[in-house]
């Protein structure tokens, strides 16, 4: 839009006066020179070369036992999402409506000459590399049964270049002047890694007499430590929307992944006899850090600790029909969200953030094959 030098001499009652004149009587030459609403064109050019060795070997210990042990680098790709080549900057301007704005820059007397603008942007990335990781996985397998084994696992991975979303700031030159400028997107970061235990065990009772020779159990366990990125870059005081206002000037500092919980457990409890199949399946999960800085209160957001119970029952009429009745989320769980506020190595401390009901959903089905 253009700018104008006009003079502002009404307020409300009660309220601190308004300035003398519209933002652009205050802007520099450079801030309206860099702010002309200009579209650029830029084209990047990136190469990668990855080498990803592995080695896996198999012992066996007797006919029931076994051990494997598996060395080896993974790749992942970034996200082509998050690889384009753009950038949206915007501006963060002090209030015409208050000359308290601390935006506004005043001389000794308290007068204003000028506006202090801040300039933020969010962009995607395309110099992000990929995803690599050093895994080491050790595995015993006992298979006690035809229909019975039990597995313990120990791994830990040590990533590099992980991709976590932070601010950083980045020099943009438009209209032969540069600013500094605020960006919230996509970044690699070092120091991700992971490391714990799984327990794996599956049975079905074919020793008891019928019919509960058809029941059958499954669980497992998982345990994970998990560092997130080095990353100070993770703030909430970022001045470039209406997503940020109000927040503190400070930065919220994590250690963890996103998406991953320290604790998980799984059992099922099934049923499979001549024509009939049942399950009833458990899932819990300790709570884990969805994002390490959202989009609306820039902040960590975590679910808090939570369990689903699913259930199903299937009766096949012949090789033609079969008919299914399904339960979601039988013990219609909620779920919670919290946010973080304060920096880990310091308690980092939440507070509520939202609560979703999960509905019970009921599922029957038909199935005809011919």
């Amino acid at each position: 839009g253009e700018l104008e030098d006009r003079e502002v001499t009404s307020s409300e009652p009660g309220q601190t006066p308004p300035v003398p004149y519209t933002l652009g009587h205050y802007l520099s030459a450079e801030d309206k020179a860099f702010f002309n609403g200009a579209n650029l064109l830029s084209s990047t050019s990136v190469t990668h070369h990855n080498t990803l060795p592995s080695l896996n070997i198999k012992y066996d210990l007797n006919d029931e036992m076994l051990v494997r042990l598996a060395i080896s680098r993974a790749m992942s790709r970034p996200d082509i999402g998050n690889m384009r080549n753009y950038i949206s900057v915007g501006k963060s301007a002090p209030s015409i409506s208050s000359a308290s704005d601390p935006l506004w820059i005043k001389d000794a007397n308290g007068n204003i000459t000028g506006a202090e603008i801040k300039y933020n942007a969010n962009a995607q990335n395309p110099y992000l590399k990929p995803i690599t990781a050093d895994q080491i996985d050790l595995t015993f397998e006992y298979y006690f049964a035809a229909v019975g084994s039990f597995t313990a696992t120990v791994f830990a991975k040590e990533f590099h270049d992980y991709i976590q979303l932070s601010r950083y700031n980045r020099q943009i030159t438009n209209n032969g002047i540069t600013k500094t400028v605020e960006v919230r997107g996509p970044v690699n970061g070092e120091g991700a890694k992971i490391n714990g235990i799984e327990f794996a065990f599956q049975r079905f009772f074919d020793f008891m007499p019928e019919p509960f020779d058809g029941f059958g159990i499954q669980a497992n366990y998982t345990y994970l430590n998990n560092d997130g990125i080095t990353n100070t870059g993770i703030k909430n005081d970022a001045p470039d929307s209406d997503a940020t206002s109000g927040q503190a000037p400070d930065s919220v500092k994590v250690n963890r992944l996103e998406g991953l919980s320290d604790h998980t457990a799984n059992f099922v409890l099934m049923y499979e006899k001549n024509d009939w199949a049942a399950r009833l399946a458990y899932n819990w999960r300790s709570e884990y850090m969805i994002t390490a800085i959202d989009c609306c209160v820039a902040v960590p957001i975590w679910t808090d600790a939570t369990g689903t119970m699913d259930g199903s029952v299937k009766y096949t009429f012949n090789e033609n029909v079969e008919v299914s009745f399904q339960i979601s989320n039988i013990l219609n769980e909620q779920t919670v969200l919290t946010q973080q506020v304060q920096d880990y190595d310091k308690g980092g401390l939440r507070l509520p953030n939202a609560w979703h009901e999960n509905d019970r959903r009921y599922t029957l089905g038909l199935r005809l094959k011919y």
